[in-house]
């Protein structure tokens, strides 16, 4: 009985010392566990410390953003009214250069005797009756200023031309886009050419030869172009029956272009009152422009002259009433100007003034004369730009 007695102390014990030592182990582990949770919330708390920081920062520094940009507005707001008293300070500028350019200066008072001066009105009037007699022609007139331009559209690249029927009343316009091609548009009138959908409005014109350069002419119902790949042959084309009527091949022309600045074309055409005109550049004439008379109805040549007109610097020209005019610039573009005149009737023979076009930086690709509203049709720059003329008498001195 002892010995059972004696074995249920032992198990006893040994239970009793397992407790314990599980209770140990419990409580080694709520101190490690507690220990941790201290910590975590420790590196919790310097978390929302560093944080807080980094909010009062970020304030700091999007208030200090929003001041600058205020600042910055400020500032540009500034810069902008003092750009706009610039710009309008250049333009009054430019329109006082321009004045000052074109103004005619004052007449100095002379005092002369009175038989004198009759003399010399009395020269006058014989000199005028000859000159009148010499013209033989209605078309007398020559240009006097370049008055006004406007820009009508920007269409295409660079290089082109755009030209209005120079025969009757019509209103049809011709556009020519690129130094060459074989597709041209045509529109009714401006309205058509200057809506959005252009485009759809226009006549596709296929050609059965590529033009060269951008010397084309139109007159009634016929184009008159320089054909690519060819030295100097002008085509006459029928643009109703889409048909070629007439070539001709203008000698000494194509070997060199008539306008150094427009290197793309070697032979230009053009119509004035007096009928269809053609531009082209001679070695044998020092370079210089040889301007020749054409019928455009049986296609051959009436006469040529040498003018005096350099193609150096020259970009452009057009004829009116029988007068040459060379449009000059610079290879980097400046303002164009006609400093060169050729009357082929003799009527004008002292220097005229240099002509300024109205903008100050410029760059003509094509310059065509209309004969119906007496108007410069230019391609600058790929801007379709008209340009509206004062005339006046060709025997009349400025």
């Amino acid at each position: 009985m002892e010995l059972v007695f004696i074995q249920i102390l032992v198990l006893f014990a040994l239970n009793t010392d397992a407790n314990s030592q599980r209770e140990a182990q419990d409580s080694i582990m709520m101190r490690y566990i507690e220990s941790r949770v201290i910590s975590l919330e420790d590196r919790l708390y310097k978390c929302e410390q560093v944080l807080h920081h980094y909010d009062y920062e970020l304030k700091g520094l999007s208030h200090r953003l929003i001041s600058r940009l205020e600042e910055q507005s400020k500032h540009r707001a500034d810069v902008k009214r003092e750009v706009e008293n610039l710009l309008a300070r250049i333009e009054r500028a430019e329109w006082d250069i321009d004045y000052l350019e074109t103004a005619s200066p004052s007449n100095t008072c002379v005092e002369m005797d009175e038989q004198l001066v009759e003399t010399q009105l009395e020269s006058a009037e014989e000199e005028k009756r000859k000159i009148l007699q010499k013209l033989n022609t209605s078309c007398t007139i020559m240009v006097a200023q370049i008055k006004s331009q406007k820009t009508v559209k920007r269409s295409g690249g660079a290089i082109g031309s755009w030209i209005r029927n120079a025969g009757n009343s019509s209103e049809r316009l011709y556009f020519f886009s690129g130094p060459n091609g074989d597709t041209l548009l045509e529109f009714a009138n401006m309205e058509e050419f200057t809506s959005r959908d252009y485009l759809e409005k226009a006549r596709n014109i296929s050609l059965m030869y590529s033009w060269q350069g951008t010397g084309q002419a139109v007159h009634e119902n016929f184009l008159f172009f320089h054909k690519n790949a060819t030295l100097n042959e002008i085509v006459k084309y029928d643009l109703g029956r889409e048909n070629v009527t007439e070539t001709v091949e203008l000698s000494g022309a194509g070997s060199i272009p008539p306008y150094q600045l427009s290197p793309f074309t070697y032979i230009d055409l053009a119509f004035d009152e007096q009928g269809l005109w053609s531009m082209h550049g001679d070695v044998s004439n020092g370079g210089n422009i040889v301007l020749t008379k054409i019928n455009y109805q049986t296609m051959v040549m009436e006469h040529a002259w040498n003018t005096s007109c350099q193609s150096a610097n020259a970009e452009a020209a057009f004829v009116i009433c029988g007068t040459l005019y060379v449009v000059y610039n610079t290879a980097s573009g400046g303002r164009s100007h006609i400093d060169c005149i050729y009357d082929t009737s003799g009527i004008i023979t002292d220097k005229m003034p240099t002509l300024y076009f109205l903008r100050r930086y410029s760059s003509h690709a094509s310059v065509k004369y209309n004969p119906i509203d007496q108007a410069l049709y230019a391609w600058d720059e790929g801007y379709q730009t008209v340009y509206r003329l004062d005339t006046r008498a060709k025997y009349e001195h400025p």
